[in-house]
């Protein structure tokens, strides 16, 4: 099996490494010799983080091997975003693998966020993680018939939403919108803090890190793993692959990420506009979405203007339009504040087809895992990954195996109606 490829995630000034000093980031030694574990995880981004902090937690011997730094890879982009409401709606999902299906995603998904909370409590150094609600606009008009159908559904199955825009938002935006929901029991970190506290905390229960250690191959020895590094060797169990959209490492044919790329910009501190709560994050049913997160000095978190392109943009130019078109937008919501933007980034994300991600092993590759948290969800994909992988080698069925494996039959319900 072949080794992990470099591949560029990220172009720009990106916000969150700045928020930890340089003496404040934990570092680890690379790999040399060889160890055993039972499980072995290939890459430190924040869902190796969440596996990693899990399976310490469930006293499973763990190690985790990043070629670069640990949240350097596209943690470093991730905006920090966390929700239950997912870049494709409750009531449309349904519609595409039927409603108990869909109701489950969704209701994992927000079990997910409660995961995440109490992950946070163990971390001894402030994440930002905050619960937040979230207000979802309708762009248009013609979008409101489907804004409120996605409000129907979710209130039919309990999950806490209202109607409309709540009185301290919405006489607080100069253009109005036609409509909107808010949902509640969101949330928002600083991923990178969040994902060097998880990996801390996973090395003070006995996991194994190691920095600057590149993976070159993977190979089935009997029923064991060997994992060969740049100057070590690694004997396991069970791989498991986070490595986010990087391509290499035992790629399962079955995963097909969509790979595009998207634009993020961070206001100053202590712009954000009068009276804008801080407990509210906004995007909106266009696609691609616009959307905006506060953080707790008083910035604004904004991105969007996706393009259907895989390498984030590293045209100095190009990358300052994007961002003046971000900027625009904000100005249109508050055209009474002087926008600009001090920090700005391009980065890559992953689609799927079927708007889920892919989670768990394939027959053709078993005791590979694979953790591919495609879609605007990322963070919350990543812990439910973990609990997952976590049930997997306890023995146990998760909710989701089925659902969210790797090798799955994508189509549309319509067609197996149809076929009934």
């Amino acid at each position: 099996m072949e080794g992990i490829e470099s591949q560029k995630l990220h172009h720009g000034s990106l916000y969150w490494p700045t928020t930890l000093p340089p003496s404040q980031i934990p570092s680890y030694p690379s790999l040399e010799g060889q160890i055993t574990a039972e499980v072995a995880i290939i890459g430190g981004g924040i869902t190796g983080a969440l596996c990693a902090a899990v399976m310490a937690r469930s006293g499973i011997k763990t190690v985790l091997v990043e070629g670069n730094r640990v949240a350097s890879g596209s943690t470093a982009a991730n905006t920090g975003l966390l929700q239950f409401s997912n870049d494709i709606m409750l009531n449309e999902l349904a519609e595409k693998i039927g409603e108990a299906e869909a109701v489950r995603f969704y209701g994992e998904c927000r079990k997910a966020l409660v995961s995440l909370a109490q992950l946070d409590e163990d971390i001894p150094f402030e994440t930002g993680f905050h619960v937040r609600s979230s207000l979802y606009c309708a762009s248009t008009s013609s979008d409101v018939p489907k804004l409120f159908k996605e409000y129907s559904m979710l209130r039919k199955h309990g999950f806490p939403v209202e109607w409309g825009s709540p009185h301290n938002v919405g006489h607080h935006l100069p253009i109005r919108k036609p409509a909107a929901l808010v949902t509640h029991g969101d949330a928002e970190i600083n991923p990178v803090k969040f994902a060097h506290g998880l990996i801390a905390e996973a090395a003070q229960k006995g996991a194994l890190i190691y920095e600057h250690t590149k993976v070159q191959e993977v190979k089935r020895v009997g029923e064991k793993f060997v994992i060969t590094t740049d100057f070590g060797e690694i004997i396991a169990n069970r791989v498991v692959r986070a490595v986010g959209y990087v391509p290499g490492v035992s790629n399962s044919t079955q995963l097909k990420p969509i790979l595009k790329r998207s634009y993020a910009l961070v206001t100053p501190a202590n712009s954000l506009p009068d009276a804008w709560p801080y407990d509210c994050m906004m995007w909106e049913t266009a696609r691609p979405y616009f959307y905006f997160r506060t953080t707790p000095d008083g910035r604004l978190i904004a991105g969007g203007m996706d393009e259907n392109q895989a390498d984030p943009v590293t045209d100095t130019d190009y990358l300052v339009k994007r961002t003046q078109l971000l900027l625009a937008e904000l100005r249109k919501l508050f055209p009474g504040n002087h926008w600009e933007a001090e920090h700005a980034w391009c980065g890559t994300f992953g689609e799927s087809e079927d708007d889920l991600p892919f989670l768990g092993e394939t027959p053709e590759q078993p005791g590979i895992f694979h953790a591919l948290s495609c879609g605007g969800n990322g963070t919350v994909y990543g812990m439910i990954a973990a609990e997952m992988l976590r049930n997997r080698i306890l023995g146990l069925d998760h909710p989701m195996d089925a659902l969210l494996a790797p090798k799955r039959q994508i189509q549309n319900r319509e067609t197996v109606l149809r076929s009934v």
